[in-house]
């Protein structure tokens, strides 16, 4: 990865102070997992993993419920890739949690010694009266980020795969990029179980109680109490949940791949990018990283299913079709070239923002649900948050905005 600027070093640190309740205190000893409280987390996807791994390093005896196995296809934790950003269109409160992540992307990958984020950086897209460019320009002055509004003969430079209208404007955020995402859950769940966790993958948690002085957890073998449980439960959230007015809903997804003719689309020759189209059509991207080619999707669009188990393994009519009329318009080189497919899983909150909380019934279970389709780039932040709220009692300061509160 590149070296951040300092203004992101210090956004940084700033943001790490008021997301300290997060972190042990660097001098202290971690608590032995025989003598920290039990912890069940369940669902092992990136959010369960990342909250694992920081209770089992704080301490905690920690058991990780996954009710299929490690690493599964079923949700969407699983693949290569996902975009990482900080200026963030989607709202601008999300930017501190974002500039933590990003110092503990790089602490991760320290500690893992695996490549878990490259730093490609991020063009991005759309008219100038578009939700996308007006949240993206609110986020980079509201928070002062280092991103930098391209001219056309800028983009018509570095960016040469790329055809966009006249009248569109583009921002290219060098902070940015793509982090690995089944990689990154293997990693996560292998230092949770070097740091003490007990894993208990194809065990499906049937439900949860309150129980005096801790939670009931409810498996095919029986029951067992734990003093904190943290559900991450993805696109089966409402099953564990039971919030009617902060209902979860499936929304699957298909990723496309198109294989490029020439080595101009390869890593380090194409930057990841994100486009709204005048219709409000929302189209990202990725560099080749292996002969699959490029990795390209709508982030807009699709329907909610009733159960997550209704997706389908193929793609929804007309799925291929819309990726190739875009890239037609935007990225002639990729039209008509297809490659493989993979269907993933959004779990979509009522207002497309994150549901993270204390459940309403006990305030010992924690939980994070509605990540909506872009949660992946939160992860090491947003298992820090979890974990404090599992253990201190408090939700730090930058996720509060996202709870259950906005709803009553």
């Amino acid at each position: 990865m590149t070296t951040p600027s300092r203004r992101t070093v210090l956004a940084g640190a700033a943001a790490a102070a008021t997301l300290a309740a997060c972190e042990r205190p660097k001098g202290s000893a971690p608590m032995k997992p025989s003598t920290g409280p039990s912890v069940a987390v369940i669902g092992a996807g990136m959010a369960g993993s990342a909250a694992a791994m920081h209770l089992a390093r704080r301490g905690a005896r920690v058991t990780l419920f996954e009710q299929f196995g490690f690493g599964h296809d079923r949700g969407s934790s699983h693949g290569a890739t996902r975009l990482f950003r900080i200026a963030y269109f989607e709202h601008p409160d999300y930017v501190p949690i974002l500039q933590r992540a990003y110092a503990l992307w790089k602490s991760l990958e320290a500690e893992s010694g695996e490549t878990l984020f490259h730093e490609t950086g991020v063009l991005q897209a759309g008219a100038p009266g578009g939700g996308f460019m007006q949240g993206l320009a609110k986020a980079i002055a509201d928070h002062d980020l280092p991103v930098a509004q391209l001219s056309a003969s800028d983009i018509a430079h570095a960016h040469p795969q790329l055809t966009l209208p006249s009248h569109f404007i583009a921002y290219f955020e060098r902070e940015a990029g793509f982090v690995m995402a089944g990689k990154t859950v293997e990693t996560q769940i292998r230092l949770a179980r070097d740091a003490g966790a007990s894993l208990r993958p194809a065990t499906p948690v049937l439900g949860w109680t309150p129980a005096a002085e801790g939670v009931s957890v409810e498996t095919a073998a029986g029951a067992e109490i734990f003093d904190r449980a943290v559900i991450t439960a993805g696109a089966w959230a409402n099953g564990l949940l039971n919030l009617p007015k902060a209902d979860v809903k499936p929304w699957p997804r298909t990723l496309f791949w198109r294989r490029p003719q020439t080595e101009g689309f390869a890593l380090g020759r194409f930057a990841c990018f994100a486009v709204e189209e005048e219709d409000g059509r929302f189209f990202y991207g990725f560099p080749a990283i292996d002969g699959d080619g490029v990795k390209v999707a709508e982030h807009s669009g699709g329907h909610a299913i009733a159960r997550p188990e209704d997706r389908g393994d193929a793609p929804e009519p007309g799925e291929s079709e819309a990726i190739d009329a875009f890239l037609a318009a935007r990225i002639p080189a990729l039209a008509g070239r297809p490659g493989k497919f993979q269907r993933c899983l959004y779990e979509v909150s009522p207002d497309h923002h994150f549901l993270i909380d204390r459940h309403p019934l006990s305030d010992r279970v924690v939980f994070a649900a509605g990540l909506s389709g872009h949660g992946f780039k939160f992860s090491p932040a947003l298992g820090e948050a979890l974990a404090a709220m599992a253990l201190d009692g408090e939700t730090p300061q930058h996720f509060r905005f996202l709870s259950l509160a906005r709803f009553v």
